[in-house]
């Protein structure tokens, strides 16, 4: 005995449906993690390298060490969250992550410009 038409329906849904779900979280899965970010980069709006540490701290520091800015950095949700002290205030600044690879990735900053670096070490 084979199955019904109707059986037959209901399976071929089952199987479309989950190939759908797995399709979906293939295509939303967030494809970067936050060790890739850790390392010195070259960035297009900087004269200095900016270090992201991989406990959460960055720097923008000249080759002899100086320290021009630092703070503390996250990434989360295909964003690179920056906090900074500003005077007395902490601001931050929220980044969309548009590309990321072993030596290069790209920013989405709040001006809609874009931001390249570049991994130096």
């Amino acid at each position: 005995m084979g199955m019904s038409k109707n059986n037959k329906k209901l399976v071929f849904i089952l199987i479309f449906a989950a190939f759908l779900t797995v399709l979906y979280l293939a295509l939303t899965r967030d494809k970067y993690s936050a060790n890739g970010f850790v390392g010195k980069w070259n960035s297009s709006k900087l004269e200095t390298p900016l270090y992201l540490y991989d406990n959460g701290e960055w720097e923008i520091k000249t080759e002899r060490g100086t320290v021009l800015q630092y703070g503390v950095w996250e990434y989360k949700n295909k964003k690179i969250i920056w906090s900074f002290k500003r005077g007395t205030q902490v601001d931050h600044d929220v980044n969309s992550v548009l590309l990321s690879t072993p030596q290069e990735f790209q920013l989405l900053e709040s001006d809609r410009t874009i931001t390249t670096f570049r991994r130096i070490e």
